[in-house]
């Protein structure tokens, strides 16, 4: 695979529409090497379906919002009640009643915002899960996307591609990670340098 191919295969499934048909040996290369996610059709489906319960789910933690805040109502005035001046003046049935009270709605109340919790872990995940597969594109039976080291490697690509358009993605691939060690080992030297320098360098105390 050339790195002009590599280039054009993955800006169509940046934007989400391949033409192009690629080996299947350069597609597991592509794969392998962490530029392209592969999601076969059983978890897309499995997903898609998953998703789809999201408006449902977010109208039952509107409901649930709604009924976690009768619970918490209920509760505050039942709490107003038992720490009221005039609580003391009334008899020991009303007293026991109210407190019983109170007791329930703390209860309903503690299991309201345990059910509202647990809804929007769920929907988050349900979010995350629609956003990942916003970003799925069919190629064959199966769906495509690019990873972060992909987007990063389009970019790459896109800016040399004067210079490297026949060059095979492999070498480039190579050559890529051969610079960006070099370049890391320069950064950590000149790291090394700079604290070596510094530790040498006496700093003035403040009674100078």
């Amino acid at each position: 695979m050339k790195c002009n191919d590599a280039r054009t295969f993955l800006s169509e499934i940046s934007d989400k529409s391949i033409t192009m048909q690629i080996p299947q040996e350069d597609l597991d290369y592509l794969s392998t090497s962490g530029y392209v996610t592969r999601t076969s059709k059983a978890d897309y489906d499995q997903g898609a379906a998953e998703v789809a319960n999201l408006e449902q789910m977010n109208q039952r933690l509107q409901q649930d919002r709604t009924e976690g805040a009768q619970a918490q109502k209920a509760a505050t005035q039942d709490e107003s009640k038992v720490h009221s001046l005039f609580f003391g003046l009334h008899g020991d049935a009303y007293k026991d009643e109210t407190r019983q009270r109170l007791e329930t709605d703390q209860e309903e109340l503690s299991k309201s915002q345990a059910v509202i919790s647990d809804d929007e872990a769920s929907i988050s995940n349900y979010i995350q899960k629609k956003s990942a597969l916003d970003q799925l594109v069919p190629f064959g039976d199966e769906y495509l996307s690019l990873s972060s080291s992909g987007v990063l490697m389009l970019n790459a690509l896109n800016a040399r591609m004067s210079r490297i358009s026949d060059m095979e993605f492999s070498d480039f691939v190579q050559e890529t990670k051969a610079t960006d060690a070099e370049l890391q080992g320069i950064a950590q030297r000149a790291n090394y340098y700079v604290t070596n320098i510094r530790s040498r360098i006496s700093m003035p105390s403040l009674d100078e």
